[in-house]
């Protein structure tokens, strides 16, 4: 009777190397297919959340949504604009990023409001714009000083019930700042609309907590400090969050306190910088580029430099 022969120990190591091999070739491949394919996904989501901002538009005389509106003078509830485009859209899932969530949430209706986020109108503080100070990542990314505005307004009837930001102590009574007509920003096809953010107003409504007295001065790139009572970004990053390839939040860039700073380490700035974010132009197209080149800035007339993408005039 014939005699069957097995594998010898040196061939099943051999074919176990071979797979082990292959292995670590194919499964990094696996994890960037994983990642484009969430990250295609984000973008359908942004633009779907963009063009139902453009229906909104149309439906109101060429007039962008507001940024938030608490249209009565008592507790209850406010609409922040993905709310208010919700009709037209009907579907609630678009509103949550396949990125996932960087700290764990309190209140599950709040996945909703915190993956995208729009920068308000500077008028809303009663200033003409906002502009990025003299912090470690307006020095990396190489604006500071640049001017830089929103196209959403607020109405709110006092300035008491779902008011929390610096906004609120400007106005003695009603709150109300018209947004933009989509027909009055210079350069629509380069005007940042919605976003990667880990706040619905991108941080925009809220304070600088490290001392400083000017409320419209750069609220871009800060790191706002253990807030996951309300945001369950918890350690939320002003403007736009990198969330494909750089870091989801801020959590531990600062020391232990609530605060609102730029005061982090170079070194964290510069993740900022390799990073991308997904974003809606307002006139309807949706891109994805890193921080860096969201941020780029220009000079207009008068030798004035604002960024680019943040720039609703001439």
């Amino acid at each position: 009777m014939a005699r069957r022969r097995a594998f010898t120990l040196i061939e099943l190591l051999v074919v176990i190397a071979i797979i082990a091999i292959l292995a670590a070739i194919l499964f990094p491949v696996f994890a960037q297919a994983k990642q484009a394919a969430k990250k295609a996904v984000a973008v359908s989501h942004n633009k779907q959340i963009g063009l139902a901002g453009l229906m909104y538009t149309a439906d109101y005389d060429d007039t962008l949504p507001l940024a938030y509106m608490y249209p009565h003078d008592g507790p209850g509830g406010g609409f922040p604009y993905v709310l208010l485009v919700y009709p037209y859209v009907k579907n609630i899932d678009i509103y949550v990023t396949p990125a996932g969530k960087p700290n764990a949430v309190t209140n599950p209706d709040w996945d909703y409001i915190w993956s995208y986020g729009a920068i308000p109108a500077a008028e809303i503080k009663r200033y003409p714009y906002y502009f990025v100070g003299d912090n470690v990542p307006g020095r990396v990314f190489g604006i500071v000083g640049a001017r830089y505005n929103g196209v959403l307004g607020i109405g709110q009837w006092g300035n008491v019930w779902g008011c929390w930001g610096d906004y609120c102590s400007v106005w003695p009574g009603q709150i109300t700042v018209p947004s933009r007509s989509q027909s009055g920003i210079a350069r629509v096809a380069e005007m940042a609309f919605i976003f990667d953010s880990n706040e619905p107003f991108a941080d925009h409504l809220t304070r600088n907590w490290d001392g400083g007295t000017d409320p419209i001065q750069d609220p871009l790139l800060r790191c706002a400090a253990l807030r996951r009572g309300y945001n369950p970004g918890s350690w939320s990053i002003g403007g736009a969050t990198p969330r494909w390839g750089g870091p989801q939040s801020c959590t531990n860039w600062l020391p232990s306190y609530p605060g609102f700073s730029a005061n982090y380490a170079e070194e964290n700035a510069r993740k900022l910088q390799q990073g991308l974010a997904v974003v809606n132009m307002a006139d309807g197209h949706t891109v994805t580029m890193s921080l860096s080149k969201l941020y780029q800035p220009m000079d207009i007339a008068g030798g004035v430099r604002v960024l680019k993408n943040f720039w609703p005039d001439e």
